[in-house]
């Protein structure tokens, strides 16, 4: 059963080289550029920025204003924001200062208390955030609003944190195009005839367009890390637990889907990215040892340029293999124990991810019908709506639906010779890495693609999905630009949490 998703992944692979003319020919035309910044405030980290509003050198309703207006610039070319909460923002901004102005917190009780204490996020619409959109971006659930903070959002408030808006997702986070029904698609901010992935790609385009500074993102199989890469920004899966992910849509009782589906921060600058995931940790944050300083020279860097070449797989791009050599050179360059490593068992990935993931007993409904949400539509009857543009669901939703109503065409009594599979990697990585390695590995295949097309690359998830499979965490870090001027970066499996 294996043969047939490695059959199917070959054959989008036929059609995405045969349709690429016609993608190239439908968007030959140049499309308009995201603005320049221009607004210094733009160019400093939420650490910085937090630092000087304690510091009364910088007002949080300046910084509040400043984001408000780029994102006013931008977002009519990137479609990023689902709804936004602007003026509460401000207010929001004007008690801050107000605070500090009369001594009721000092930048002292604020340092360790509210570390992001005036300082804009953006969230994820499936993550709650009061008063705003919470509808999974699909039909069914159209004007749903939040009457409650996801722990997540909470946790970001609670910090001192001022939420600025929600942002676009697949139909119920199912794919990694931010297309839906409801509110359209996304665009990269490095090109907007080109996909800001998903399903955190609202996220991603703000904080690649520096429009944002911390987003509230979620990752079940590298909902995260691909908006990340693809934005040319970082971005954190978290050890699932790590983060409370109450109050995320869709969401399941599960135990296997909840070790799956994790949240977790993308963020414009490292320093950002470590403070988000000690707030949004809350309890947990002790556990993580983030504060612990780390000796370069004491840490075992081991890393893969691609797994080995198979039928059925995507090739790696050159420029993602250059900057993950050198990430390993300039590690190795500063004291550290570096080596390229092959481990063979990688190469499965794909079909130990989707046997596991779509072979799970407990999974949210996926596929709500719009006139009975309390119930699915049939993936097969929309399949057919779709070829003749009357379905009133997203092609990924619909083929999300699919693979899981068939297993992945893997029987279910196949399942405990994947899950031995996946306990043979944890044994290869434990022994690989110890207690001071570092993994190299791509976070995709290739830099943003056109829109559309990542349906077509469906195989390049891989890289991403069996760090949720086998629950590890991991971090997409930007490495500049390929030879198209788009992001690529490399994803380092960690050894913290």
């Amino acid at each position: 059963m294996e043969l047939i998703i490695r059959i199917l992944t070959f054959l989008e692979s036929v059609i995405y080289h045969i349709l690429r003319p016609v993608f190239w020919w439908v968007y030959r035309k140049q499309p308009p550029k995201i603005a320049l910044i221009k607004n210094p405030i733009l160019q400093l980290s939420a650490v910085k920025i937090a630092e000087k509003i304690r510091q009364k050198e910088l007002s949080s309703e300046t910084v509040i204003l400043a984001y408000i207006e780029r994102i006013k610039e931008v977002n009519p070319l990137l479609n990023a924001v689902v709804e936004n909460r602007f003026e509460a923002a401000i207010q929001d901004a004007r008690a801050c200062d107000k605070k500090l102005a009369t001594g009721e917190v000092t930048a002292k009780e604020l340092e360790i208390e509210k570390p992001l204490f005036g300082v804009p996020v953006t969230v994820k619409e499936s993550c709650a955030l009061k008063g705003l959109s919470h509808t999974g971006c699909t039909l069914a659930r159209a004007g749903i609003k939040a009457n409650y903070d996801s722990l997540s959002v909470l946790s970001l408030k609670t910090a001192g944190a001022i939420p600025l808006c929600v942002t676009n997702t697949p139909e119920l986070c199912l794919g990694f195009e931010s297309q839906n029904p409801l509110f359209g698609t996304t665009n990269n901010p490095y090109d907007i005839r080109k996909t800001a992935g998903g399903s955190s790609g609202g996220e991603g385009a703000l904080l690649g367009s520096s429009s944002s500074l911390i987003g509230v993102g979620s990752d079940i199989a590298g909902s995260i890390r691909l908006p990340a890469h693809l934005n040319g920004v970082f971005g954190h899966k978290p050890t699932p637990g790590i983060i409370s992910i109450e109050g995320h849509l869709p969401f399941c009782d599960g135990v296997e889907f909840q070790k799956y589906l994790v949240i977790g921060p993308l963020a414009r600058y490292a320093e950002d990215l470590a403070l988000a995931v000690k707030v949004m940790a809350n309890r947990n944050t002790a556990a993580l040892r983030l504060d612990e300083p780390v000796d370069v020279k004491s840490l075992k860097i081991r890393y893969m340029e691609a797994v080995e070449e198979s039928f059925g797989l995507i090739s790696v791009s050159e420029d993602i293999k250059r900057v993950i050599r050198d990430g390993a050179r300039y590690l190795e360059g500063i004291g550290a124990d570096v080596e390229r490593v092959m481990i063979p068992e990688l190469t499965d990935s794909l079909d130990i991810g989707m046997a596991l993931f779509f072979g799970m007993k407990e999974m949210p409904q996926l596929l709500l019908d719009p006139e009975d949400p309390k119930h699915e539509s049939n993936p097969i009857s929309e399949l057919g709506k779709l070829l003749f543009g009357l379905s009133r669901h997203n092609s990924s939703a619909i083929l999300f639906k699919l693979l899981r109503d068939v297993h992945a065409f893997i029987p279910q009594s196949k399942l405990p010779s994947y899950r031995g599979k996946v306990q043979k990697l944890e044994r290869i990585f434990t022994e690989l890495l110890g207690t001071n390695g570092v993994f190299l590995f791509p976070t995709f295949v290739r830099s943003a693609p056109l829109h559309d097309q990542l349906t077509l690359q469906l195989a390049g998830a891989l890289y991403c999905l069996i760090f949720n499979v086998l629950g590890f965490p991991a971090t997409h870090v930007p490495m500049g630009l390929d030879s198209e001027g788009l992001p690529v970066g490399v994803q380092v499996r960690t050894i913290v949490r």
